[in-house]
């Protein structure tokens, strides 16, 4: 087979040469084949979308050189590259981008519309790609007449007007339940194996790798491994990496308890003597494994220092109680969450992930928009399988939007990672872990 993709050495860089720089690519070389169907694989803030909009001309690399279907894209005009991707690639986006303004019919027509093809022929068109799509019906209505997964199909719809051989798609699955996300896929399948195009995803949920041909891991910006077999080993052997070592049946070890505590007891007392700390930990620890109660806890750390109490004061005793359970109610939910992936991976989790966002911004200052919501969410759940570390969350918590950040000033970040960190850090980690394999 022929290239039809092929990046050699590609540099890029957000905010070069000031403070808030991200090297966000660092040498990449890859080669595509015509009619694979390869996927960027890896976790958040990892390159994987800066490298599928490099390859789109979205993105502005610095250094290196990319070529698609023979066509050098290094240094086009914006213009040239617009040209570009109106015939050579169609783009399925993550947030769907249809335009309010425009019906369903008028969203997938307009590619073809910018090509100078006449509203008859490109209605005429759009109807075929609607019909394949079963999208008939909607045809008149507005996108905010549709759910979500009607949405994204209008999406590649959208993406197919012009008849583009190469299709990429940006965690398409990213916003939709699961039973449209597994109607996605299937699409995406049938444009690879029927009509022969070559597809291009990016994803960070390791069963929606079952049909791919290549896996290209990802991680700070780097390719660290290029994987090509059948679909159904690929799948296999990511759900026997990725998901067996995510299972906390055997709950959490007495070490891991006390280690939680320590942290916790470290964050809630900043400001207090060793002493101090080390009795209210004591109590937390006997509160953590359901030794003493809720009000028994509270009485303790509420109760003189010299009388064998911690010497809070009963309005900070109160406040400190409830933190305590918000923590210890949050752990409970995250052990539910890791036994949905072992037993349902395709399953979306971002009800789980809703309400631990909920929790963690419960004294936010600021207003989350939604596209800082949905990037939270994100990171959220990347942290909860272990596809990042602490370290990482906190760095995509502070990271601006247009680099696939929240965009949260430092303040916020350091109290969001604070609170995330002590509600994870009985979580098991060690070699067998899902972030330790894609390391």
């Amino acid at each position: 087979m022929s290239n039809v993709i092929k990046a050699e050495h590609v540099e890029l860089w957000y905010d070069k040469g000031k403070p808030s720089e991200v090297h966000a690519l660092k040498d990449v070389s890859l080669e595509i084949e015509k009619g694979d169907y390869a996927v960027f694989f890896g976790p958040s803030g990892c390159g994987k979308t800066t490298m599928l909009y490099a390859i789109a001309g979205i993105d502005h690399y610095q250094g290196g050189k990319i070529s698609i279907n023979g066509f050098d894209i290094t240094g086009q005009s914006n213009r040239e590259l617009a040209m570009f991707r109106q015939t050579g690639i169609g783009i399925v986006f993550q947030q769907f981008n249809l335009i309010p303004s425009l019906t369903v019919l008028q969203n997938v027509s307009l590619p073809m519309a910018f090509l100078g093809i006449s509203s008859d022929k490109s209605e005429k068109e759009a109807m075929k790609l609607l019909e394949r799509l079963g999208l008939t019906s909607y045809a008149g209505r507005y996108p905010f007449e549709l759910s979500g997964g009607q949405q994204q199909r209008v999406g590649i719809a959208r993406a197919l007007a012009n008849n583009p051989p190469i299709i990429i798609a940006d965690e398409p699955l990213g916003n939709l339940d699961s039973e449209n996300a597994n109607k996605v896929l299937e699409f995406l399948k049938e444009l690879n194996e029927k009509d022969g195009r070559t597809v291009i995803m990016v994803t960070h949920e390791a069963w929606s790798l079952r049909d791919v041909k290549t896996i290209f891991y990802m991680k700070d910006g780097a390719i660290t491994g290029i994987e090509k077999q059948t679909p159904k080993t690929i799948a296999e052997a990511l759900a026997d990496r990725l998901y067996k070592e995510l299972s906390l049946e055997k709950g959490i070890s007495p070490a891991n308890e006390e280690l939680s505590a320590r942290a916790l007891s470290m964050f809630l007392l900043r400001g207090y003597s060793m002493d101090e700390i080390r009795r209210f930990e004591g109590f937390l620890n006997a509160r953590m494994s359901g030794t003493i109660d809720v009000a028994a806890f509270r009485e303790a750390i509420d109760k003189p220092f010299k009388d064998g109490g911690v010497g809070l004061w009963r309005h900070k005793a109160e406040r400190i109680s409830k933190q305590v359970e918000g923590v210890i109610d949050k752990r409970h939910d995250i052990e539910a969450v890791h036994r949905i992936i072992m037993a349902h991976p395709e399953l979306p989790i971002m009800e789980e992930v809703r309400r631990i966002r909920e929790w963690l911004t419960i004294d936010y200052g600021g207003k989350l928009s939604d596209f800082q919501r949905m990037a939270l969410d994100q990171v959220i759940s990347d942290l909860l399988r272990n596809f990042i570390s602490i370290d990482k969350f906190k760095e995509l918590l502070q990271r601006s939007k247009h680099e696939y950040g929240v965009g949260l000033s430092f303040r916020a970040t350091e109290q969001l990672a604070e609170k995330m960190a002590v509600i994870i850090s009985g979580e098991k980690e060690g070699p067998g872990s899902a972030g330790a394999i894609l390391k």
